[in-house]
């Protein structure tokens, strides 16, 4: 299969057929002048007009980009030759939610301006589409053209990236019938939906080398498992099984009373509870909004007297391997017991904190293992009934420096920590698989 970079244009004002196909290119891939042209869903039979041109490339009349659905401007794409036939792409669509301000994608407006730009520098087309507009093979999206987005027709996409926000998005009778769209026009579809704390917990616990790791983790179906799981261990967290970004978690610590402390609840707590019974009756209401599961409180190791864990982003390479496209350590800032930015974390290089407390061969160990248990809980989390490409894995160490498995997340954030545009190596670790998953990595890429 030869796979090229093709550029599609405009025609110029002397040129009178609907599509010229470069001398380049005719000689290139030896195609007759009648070939097949496709593009998403649409197939073309054309007959081509050859043109003096050093670059591959096709010209194209406006009303041949409105029946491709592309707006009409110069692209550069990649080109697969085979049979006689075109193929042109990938085409990727990034599916959120759309609001009706200045952030037209919320959190990952940045994000999608970047994933933009790199699919720009390296051949593909890139389009932010909502639940709704995916539902046919006749899509429409959100294009970014002269520094801004506009609304409009989009080829068929070969791929989807799922950025929806809205956990009750993805329990919707909608959500299931785009699913089952896309999988019946063999779209691939990742990261397929969230996944809960508890069902994390539940596989990585039947991983034999990866249990020593996980903080012992309990249901929290009654006051009874809190009991329960007080009289096993001094502190517990109460997370969310739904949560992200550490918000809504409950700290509780047995000493000569319970001790409480929350994270980011506008109702305001006593601190401190004669009984288990009275605290708990205190958070009943909010406990029972939500699921909640009850973890096992690690005295984690602190740097300048504040606890600190890793975000480590996985992305997956091809069908089988993932890779660590980067880690930061991320510190909490004083007086909270969690590390995320959206709670006031900072972030720094893991050797700069590493160094403070170990010597440089016990860095380099504590890195290196690290490293081996993200990509190891990315590989038992990956399944093949269901599409996952990005994983954000939260990891600390405690005092003794034993690594623990903190959180999974599928759709890590976004947010940037400089104010400098441009790609992070993580948003082209994603392309990249796209690029794999769609067939439209070049040779040199694919190694």
């Amino acid at each position: 299969m030869n796979t090229f970079t093709i550029s599609l244009k405009p025609l110029e004002n002397h040129m009178s057929s609907d599509i010229y196909i470069s001398s380049a290119l005719f000689s290139h891939v030896k195609c007759k002048h009648e070939f097949t042209l496709t593009v998403g869903s649409i197939t073309k039979e054309v007959e081509a007009t050859v043109f003096q041109h050093r670059e591959c490339c096709f010209m194209m009349s406006e009303a041949l980009f409105t029946d491709f659905r592309f707006p009409y401007e110069t692209h550069q794409l990649r080109g697969i030759y085979e049979e006689n036939t075109f193929r042109l792409g990938p085409v990727i669509s990034i599916v959120t939610e759309v609001r009706e301000d200045e952030e037209l994608f919320g959190s990952i407006s940045v994000f999608c301006k970047e994933f933009v730009q790199a699919c720009k520098e390296l051949g593909c087309f890139c389009y932010v589409s909502k639940l709704s507009d995916v539902k046919s093979l006749s899509p429409k999206g959100y294009v970014y053209r002269a520094d801004r987005w506009v609304y409009s027709d989009v080829p068929f996409p070969g791929i989807v990236h799922n950025r929806i926000h809205a956990r009750k998005t993805e329990q919707t009778a909608d959500f299931q019938t785009f699913k089952t769209f896309l999988k019946e026009h063999d779209v691939p579809f990742f990261n397929a939906r969230y996944l809960n704390k508890w069902t994390v917990y539940q596989q990585l616990k039947d991983v034999v080398h990866l249990l020593p790791y996980l903080p012992k983790t309990y249901q929290l179906r009654s006051r009874q498992d809190l009991l329960d799981a007080l009289e096993i261990h001094d502190d517990v967290f109460l997370k969310p099984v739904h949560g992200s970004q550490g918000k809504n978690i409950f700290k509780i610590s047995k000493k000569e009373k319970y001790i409480l402390d929350y994270t980011t609840f506008t109702q305001t707590y006593e601190k401190e509870y004669e009984s288990l019974y009275d605290l708990f009756a205190t958070l009943y209401s909010q406990l029972k909004r939500q699921g909640f599961l009850i973890q096992e409180g690690i005295s984690l190791q602190t740097y300048k007297q504040c606890p600190f864990d890793f975000r480590i982003l996985c992305h997956k390479k091809d069908d089988l391997t993932w890779k660590i496209t980067s880690i930061v350590t991320r510190v909490s800032k004083p007086g909270n017991f969690v590390s995320n930015l959206a709670r006031g974390g900072d972030i720094h290089p893991p050797q700069q904190v590493l160094t403070q407390l170990y010597d440089s061969k016990t860095t380099r160990h504590t890195l290196s293992l690290l490293k081996e248990i993200a990509i190891e809980i990315c590989t038992q989390l990956s399944h093949p009934s269901e599409l996952y490409a990005e994983f954000g894995i939260d990891l600390a160490i405690d005092q003794e420096g034993k690594p623990w498995i903190i959180e999974v997340n599928v759709k890590p954030s976004k947010q940037s920590d400089s104010s400098a545009f441009s790609v992070r190596p993580s948003t082209k670790a994603l392309l990249d698989y796209c690029l794999h998953a769609t067939n439209f990595q070049f040779p040199k890429e694919d190694l």
